[in-house]
């Protein structure tokens, strides 16, 4: 309804100006490639609208988190930290854009941006778009841009790279001279080949 605050969190690939979002009072946070691309220049800032995005116009998101056994990338850098944020600290205090200063400085594989109604994000408190639970867990006390850095850092990959890192790391764990490296060795080529087209 009219008195209704939402929350929306979108995550999935972009490109410049891929997605439109209607008006309405509302917080995005915009997981994707070049997100924002869809905000930059074309969201108002009196239409009641706050949003943060992973990365500028320009750049990508980045993966993280591999797992091993799935063989996947579980997060993204982004996302981990504004989530992480969310469980730590009390959200009923923690503002909309303390959070996004948080995620911004914390985020060190890309440039998080925030557009729309800036005065929204001071304002609001971010329980009331995620609900209020008590904190989860603390981070350390104090913790420095190095152990940050080293946490999220460490296996960030662009996420138009992921599939191509992907490959390689099943390729680097498969058993020599097996079957499965052959196709993988071949997949892995054929991923590079489309690179040095683009």
């Amino acid at each position: 309804g009219p008195d209704d605050n939402i929350f929306i969190y979108f995550t999935d690939h972009g490109a410049a100006g891929l997605v439109a979002f209607p008006e309405g009072v509302m917080v995005i946070y915009i997981e994707a490639c070049e997100s924002g691309s869809m905000l930059e220049g074309l969201l108002p800032d009196n239409i009641n609208v706050y949003a943060t995005t992973a990365s500028n116009a320009e750049e990508s998101s980045y993966a993280c988190y591999y797992d091993e056994k799935r063989q996947t990338y579980l997060g993204d850098v982004y996302s981990v930290v504004w989530m992480e944020d969310s469980d730590a600290e009390k959200i009923d205090t923690e503002t909309l854009f303390k959070q996004f200063q948080v995620t911004q400085d914390k985020t060190n594989t890309s440039h998080v941006m925030q557009y729309g109604d800036l005065k929204l994000g001071a304002a609001q408190m971010v329980a009331e778009f995620q609900g209020e639970l008590e904190p989860l867990s603390k981070p350390p006390k104090n913790p420095t841009v190095d152990y940050y850095n080293g946490l999220l850092k460490r296996d960030a990959v662009a996420t138009e790279d992921v599939r191509l890192s992907i490959v390689a790391r099943r390729l680097a764990a498969s058993e020599s001279d097996s079957e499965n490296q052959k196709q993988l060795q071949k997949e892995l080529e054929q991923l590079l080949q489309v690179l040095l087209l683009f």
